[in-house]
This record gives C-alpha cells, sequence and structure tokens, in this order.
C-alpha cells in the first residue's frame, strides 16, 4: 500500500495506515525529504511515482493534487485500487478517479 498523504493528516494516519495494518499490508511511504508539508503536487507527484513503480504497489492512498500530478504510465504499474481524498470529510462518495487504469475510490465531503 503507498501512502502519498502526509501521516500529519487524518486521512493519511487514520485512513491509509489504520486500514493497511488492519489487513497487514505493508506500507510503503515516498522519500519525501525535504518538501515542506504537504508540499508542491509535483514535488509528491515524483516521490510516489517512482515507489509505485519500484516497490509494485496494489494500492494507493493519494489526495485529488498529487493524483493530478502523477504521469499516466498504467504499463508499468501493478495498481489495483485505492482511495482519492477530494475535500474535507470522511465519507465515501459515489464518484471514482481514475489512475494507472483503475478506478479509486473517492473520500470528502457528501
Amino acid at each position: 500500500v503507498c501512502i502519498s498523504v502526509t501521516l500529519c493528516h487524518p486521512f493519511g494516519i487514520g485512513s491509509a495506515v489504520g486500514s493497511a495494518l488492519e489487513r497487514g499490508a505493508s506500507i510503503v511511504l515516498p522519500a519525501v525529504g525535504g518538501i515542506q508539508g504537504c508540499g508542491v503536487p509535483s514535488e509528491r507527484a515524483e516521490a510516489t511515482f517512482d515507489v509505485l513503480e519500484k516497490e509494485k504497489c496494489t494500492l494507493l492512498f493519494a489526495d485529488t493534487h498529487t493524483l493530478k500530478a502523477l504521469p499516466d504510465i498504467p504499463e508499468r504499474l501493478h495498481l489495483r485500487g485505492g482511495i482519492c481524498k477530494i475535500g474535507s470529510g470522511s465519507t465515501f462518495l459515489e464518484e471514482t478517479r481514475k489512475y494507472g487504469g483503475v478506478s479509486l475510490k473517492t473520500m470528502g465531503k457528501a
């Protein structure tokens, strides 16, 4: 499970880390050293893509800004799904986002 959201955010530590640990999954964190706060989406996206490709992650937890900045090269990824945080709130929404040829559930305020 690649967790691209900062662990200082409730979505990163609560939803992403909590659900991965609950299921016994391996957690992979992108190397974002030097990025202040959430950083520039392109910086976080570059680090996230490197992890997705090198570690062959099958699930992705990301925010909408990082997801939009990721390069779309699905043939190099092993994704099966994930969750994209698109706003405040903790409700799963009907809307989905696509990345790497898979649908990501969305979470935010209904």
